[in-house]
């Protein structure tokens, strides 16, 4: 969730900054010089949780809406990333009565990692706000959380993003932009059964409800866009780990490119704090989640129940098939498929999803 601002009679009156020509161009696209907090949704075991989030300069971001014009489309897309990121910022987390206290890093970045947090199993709700002025008159900035606390669940579920089940065309850069720049949350599509099949593993055999983690190389710019989108769709509600925050205009461009290392990292941290579970990992064939996947399973060859590849790549299939043969060659089950129901119907063969 992101913090809002409050609701000046004029932006005249909010606090804006610079000379006359910035004051034009930012009261146009309300880009106001007042302090907004990012906060993700946590997740923990029983003995701790983690939470995170940004403390940035901006604006408060508008619900999408499916008659949105194309410029408006653009405008708010552009938004999320002409922001501003506050360091050093204090920040406080209230959670299950107590309070603890951090800083933002030179990123804005904020994280918690909380002991003996004592929740429950589920969502618990959090609420994070600044604790000092960084504007002259500014009101409290707060915004409430969630976090997700698994410990009984039968499996835990780690999917990419893009073109596993949001039709995002990353491997065409063209396309790509254009299909951000002209859509928006209510307007994009998912992948065709990607949403049943979802929903399916979800509940799993024993009709339960297995988290489901969403790691993808879209930055954190983008998280509201994905909560939304995952929402309007009826995707199973789960925990985003995305890329590094960016603050500036030409990096919009280079939006979901670069290296992927980071998703490595945030899945392998994910498996430390859940060491007694299992795992399925679920993305395309039109990066790198392929060898991503086999490095993880060939670290942790007990704990990968399954791994599933949708092919959304013609050239790269035979590749991949090579990879996914030496993940079953450990033990791991595999299937790369082009239509969902092809993975629905592995994943009912290997026990996954009730038959």
């Amino acid at each position: 969730m992101i913090s809002a601002h409050p609701e000046w009679s004029s932006y005249k009156e909010a606090p804006i900054s610079g000379n006359s020509f910035q004051k034009w161009w930012k009261s146009r696209f309300r880009y106001v010089d007042y302090p907004f907090i990012l906060a993700y949704r946590g997740f923990g075991n029983a003995e701790k949780c983690y939470v995170q989030g940004h403390v940035f300069k901006g604006m408060a971001l508008r619900k999408p809406r499916k008659d949105a014009s194309v410029w408006k489309n653009i405008i708010a897309l552009l938004k999320m990333f002409l922001v501003s990121t506050i360091a050093e910022a204090k920040v406080e987390l209230k959670l299950n009565g107590k309070t603890y206290h951090c800083q933002s890093n030179e990123q804005g970045l904020f994280e918690f990692e909380i002991d003996n947090h004592g929740l429950s199993e589920g969502w618990n709700s959090a609420e994070i706000r600044l604790t000092e002025e960084l504007v002259d008159g500014q009101e409290e900035v707060k915004v409430s959380t969630e976090i997700q606390i698994s410990t009984q669940s039968e499996l835990i579920f780690i999917s990419d993003i893009d073109d596993t089940f949001l039709v995002s065309h990353v491997t065409q850069k063209p396309k790509k932009l254009y299909t951000l720049l002209t859509n928006n949350a209510q307007t994009r599509r998912p992948v065709k059964g990607a949403v049943d099949f979802y929903r399916a593993l979800k509940k799993g055999v024993n009709q339960e409800e297995n988290p489901f983690f969403y790691v993808s190389s879209s930055e954190w710019n983008l998280y509201e866009f994905l909560v939304q989108f995952i929402e309007m769709n009826e995707l199973p509600k789960g925990v985003l780990q995305l890329k590094q925050l960016k603050t500036g205009f030409l990096d919009f461009f280079k939006s979901g490119y670069g290296s992927h290392t980071h998703k490595l990292d945030k899945i392998e941290r994910i498996l430390k704090f859940y060491p007694a579970k299992e795992f399925v990992l679920l993305g395309d064939n039109g990066q790198h989640d392929p060898l991503i996947y086999k490095d993880i399973v060939e670290k942790n060859s007990d704990r990968i129940k399954a791994v599933y590849i949708r092919g959304v790549k013609s050239k790269h299939w035979g590749e991949t098939q090579k990879i996914l043969e030496k993940i079953e060659s450990i033990g791991t089950a595999s299937c790369q498929f082009r239509h969902s129901q092809q993975a629905f119907e592995h994943a009912q063969s290997i026990g996954l999803i009730s038959p």
